[in-house]
């Protein structure tokens, strides 16, 4: 069965990707709900102002109550469960969409197809049909994920992984601890058995291996 999603919200924190998402949606006859630029505002956006599709950058402007990144989307998908979200990201790793396609992200596009394929995501989730929707950069790190850097990242954990890439971002781990709700002898655990799982012995090292693998 068909269902109308008509309200679209878009958060991203470069305001020109914003104003080509809000040019796109026009095009495609699509109301623009709300446009947002931090995760910190999304979260208090939505409370006040709910959509049928969220379109969401994975990694944007930190905000001690809002985040980004994996923490961000399962804080979407558990406080309103009734917004489907798509995610519109420059990441290019297979282990970080897998993780997203998990907890129940119904539609990936890459920053490095087309704008249009978002209209394609959400005609997807209007119709019910070909979800989760892949656009076709997504589609082709996902068939081939041995054979593109940071392969060994799929050994980690959602949350290891998400201590490794706000790590390599800059944060401390106090920083970490409470973008992701958890104690920071927690967040050291998460680093250590990742940096255990990938061999790397050093902080720089840590943070190279992060930029190398595509996950920043």
């Amino acid at each position: 069965m068909q269902i109308a999603m008509r309200r679209i919200g878009l958060a991203d924190d470069h305001p020109v990707i914003l104003n080509a998402l809000q040019t796109c949606l026009m095009d495609g006859a699509l109301e623009t709900a709300f446009a947002v630029r931090t995760g910190g505002q999304l979260m208090e956006t939505l409370r006040m102002q709910p959509c049928d599709v969220l379109v969401t950058d994975y990694s944007m402007a930190q905000h001690p109550h809002g985040g980004d990144g994996l923490a961000m989307v399962e804080r979407v998908l558990r406080q309103f469960p009734e917004c489907r979200l798509v995610v519109f990201t420059m990441l290019h790793n297979p282990a970080i969409f897998s993780q997203l396609l998990a907890i129940g992200v119904e539609g990936i596009v890459s920053k490095n197809d087309e704008i249009k394929e978002v209209l394609r995501a959400i005609g997807a989730i209007e119709t019910g049909l070909g979800l989760p929707y892949l656009s076709p950069g997504v589609r082709e790190a996902l068939s081939h994920p041995s054979t593109r850097p940071g392969a060994a990242l799929q050994a980690l954990s959602q949350r290891e992984l998400e201590v490794v890439r706000l790590f390599a971002q800059g944060q401390a781990l106090d920083d970490i601890a409470a973008n992701l709700g958890r104690a920071k002898t927690t967040v050291a655990t998460h680093k250590k058995n990742a940096m255990d799982k990938l061999n790397i012995t050093s902080n720089a090292e840590l943070i190279r291996y992060a930029y190398e693998a595509n996950i920043v």
